[in-house]
């Protein structure tokens, strides 16, 4: 793949291990830089940002899922945002806002962040990011700095796939969810003392709901800013006696794309982080003293557990 004779860059098709086929179409599409010397930041740059433009990352993207591009550049999170952002915004899309974010992530460089600060023994199942909620980015990037010597893989799966599998094993299932949707509940705590340590958050986070928070910020005033970017997601919210906000977003289990059915929730993670916290049961809160309240039809029914989803 080469483009203006001006971008002294090329990049071959390589074969990954680990990548998977789905209907004859490699997920995720792999390509490595040519030559021996990486290329400059500026002629990387460029050359995304042409990709972009040119409809061909697009192209890529439809077809097989994820593309994967390896030898650009020295590694650092101040680079793989320049590359990141000349990808995109070649093809004239804008960051994404987050809103409602229920975790911790320390920004690294403009549009990176970490993708989770939660202790190394907390065990991450199946999920889609953000599926859970009504509001959620068109693409993700990931990227790794330096590579764990044990642990911490983060395996990339294709949704479609998953779809075709899922749906092969519990059709009744995956029938009654798509037509009665799914309401994914999520407890935001009020600020409370904590180590620095842990996956911290509350609803004043600036990521959360504190977007327009100022300090010296009345009670009332808090409560108002906060509703006021909780609605940007959802209606359906509640203060409970605690101090901390109640917040239900009301989803489907799976959307299309590009003509395919494509598993897009958050079943498996709910269900599988509140087991590895023994909270399956009222009030469901864990062994780290957070309450996970279990995903639910959207008419608030509850969804039996006797059901495997992963």
């Amino acid at each position: 793949m080469t483009y203006s004779p001006d971008i002294p860059i090329k990049v071959t098709r390589i074969a990954l291990k680990g990548a998977r086929e789905w209907q004859g179409r490699q997920f995720p599409l792999a390509y490595q830089v040519s030559g021996a010397e990486p290329p400059t930041l500026e002629d990387s740059t460029a050359f995304l940002r042409e990709l972009g433009a040119s409809g061909e990352l697009t192209r890529l993207l439809q077809e097989h899922g994820g593309v994967l591009f390896r030898g650009f550049g020295s590694p650092s999170a101040e680079t793989f945002s320049t590359l990141v952002n000349a990808a995109e915004r070649g093809r004239k899309n804008m960051p994404y806002e987050q809103v409602g974010l229920a975790g911790k992530r320390t920004i690294q460089a403009p549009e990176v962040f970490t993708a989770n600060e939660g202790p190394e023994t907390q065990r991450f199942f199946l999920h889609n990011e953000y599926a859970r909620y009504t509001r959620y980015p068109g693409f993700i990037h990931f990227y790794c700095e330096i590579a764990p010597v044990t642990g911490g893989e983060s395996p990339v799966g294709n949704s479609l796939e998953m779809f075709e599998r899922i749906n092969a094993e519990i059709p009744d299932f995956v029938e009654e969810v798509q037509k009665r949707g799914l309401s994914m509940t999520q407890i935001y705590p009020a600020p409370y003392e904590n180590d620095g340590k842990s996956n911290y958050f509350d609803y004043t986070g600036v990521d959360t709901f504190g977007h327009t928070l100022q300090p010296g910020d009345e009670p009332t005033t808090v409560r108002r800013k906060v509703e006021e970017q909780v609605r940007r997601l959802t209606d359906d919210f509640e203060w409970l006696e605690d101090g901390s906000i109640k917040v239900v977003q009301h989803v489907s289990a799976a959307n299309r794309y590009l003509g395919h059915p494509n598993w897009f929730n958050g079943l498996s993670g709910r269900h599988g982080t509140a087991t590895f916290m023994n909270a399956v049961e009222p009030p469901y809160k864990g062994t780290d003293g957070k309450t996970y309240p279990p995903a639910r039809y959207t008419d608030g029914t509850e969804i039996p557990r006797t059901i495997e989803i992963c």
